[in-house]
């Protein structure tokens, strides 16, 4: 392992202790998967995240009860900002880790072999990563299994958009019964009738079937056992008096604003133009997270 990377695994470990951090999270991917992996596990005697855009988990060896917690990211393409943010905003939906947690994040390029930045990262505090984390709770009747997925979708579309073209779209996930009560059909809902088996987004064979719905104007929704009510709907919550959206943000984000303020939803606007996903909760942002075409990491030489 090169030099600078033990070093900061090691700074990294100390720090967490001295600052009572709930966990060291490592970017997986910037590490090799073998010997490199297992002597960052071993120089972290602390509870460990490791978070990786692979599709299957390493299963190296640590001292450690239980090994560390393993967060998988989507290959979407973001920053590394942005892949802290997904990891993260996964493991309080998992209720891994609750605002007010401390961590000590530790990141690197793509396949460098290298870890070059490490940051203390306090949830619920830290507003360039959740902006509202701080007084809100994630929790609704969705399993975390299912935020998951929701959100990936969300961001695969936001990244690949449809045929190469942007997509913008809203799903609202959880509290059914009440946001439907707030909505209204724009078009022949495309989902009525099909078996429930064949619209869970938990299969996998669903996620070309909504890719193609979202060029459809209006919103998903999505019960909290995952099965996707209705397409093509629009949101006819009234919004706050409360609401206070950033400058840039138009009609729907203000809609999934409202819907969420009215219900017990979580919702996930993503913009069409500039291919970022917004999660909303209780009216307001939990984060954002952008989005670019193409987007790669720089390997080192």
């Amino acid at each position: 392992m090169k030099t600078l990377s033990l070093r900061l695994l090691e700074h990294a470990n100390a720090l967490a202790q001295e600052i009572d951090a709930k966990a060291v999270v490592i970017y997986a991917d910037a590490l090799e998967r073998g010997s490199d992996l297992r002597e960052a596990l071993s120089t972290v005697k602390f509870p460990t995240i490791l978070f990786s855009r692979a599709r299957e988990a390493p299963a190296p060896s640590q001292s450690q009860t239980g090994g560390p917690t393993w967060i998988r990211v989507e290959g979407v393409h973001t920053t590394r900002t942005g892949q802290a943010r997904l990891a993260l905003l996964i493991c309080v939906a998992r209720g891994v880790l609750r605002r007010g947690d401390r961590v000590v994040c530790l990141t690197g390029p793509d396949g460098s072999n290298r870890i070059d930045t490490a940051m203390v990262l306090d949830l619920g505090t830290e507003s360039e990563l959740f902006p509202s984390l701080g007084d809100l709770d994630l929790g609704g009747d969705f399993s975390a299994e299912v935020f998951e997925r929701v959100l990936w979708i969300a961001s695969r579309i936001a990244a690949e958009g449809r045929e190469g073209r942007p997509i913008g779209t809203i799903f609202v996930l959880g509290d059914a019964l009440e946001v439907l009560a707030q909505t209204r059909q724009l078009v022949l809902n495309p989902l009525q009738g099909h078996p429930e088996s064949g619209r869970n987004v938990l299969s996998l064979e669903l996620e070309e079937t909504i890719k193609e719905f979202a060029t459809i104007d209006g919103a998903f929704i999505v019960r909290g056992d995952g099965v996707v009510l209705a397409a093509g709907v629009q949101l006819q919550a009234k919004p706050s008096k409360l609401l206070d959206l950033p400058a840039g943000l138009g009609t729907r984000h203000a809609a999934a604003a409202a819907i969420t303020g009215s219900t017990g939803s979580v919702a996930f606007a993503i913009s069409q133009s500039t291919r970022t996903v917004t999660v909303f909760k209780s009216g307001r942002i939990l984060t954002q997270i952008q989005h670019s075409e193409g987007h790669r990491e720089e390997r080192a030489p």
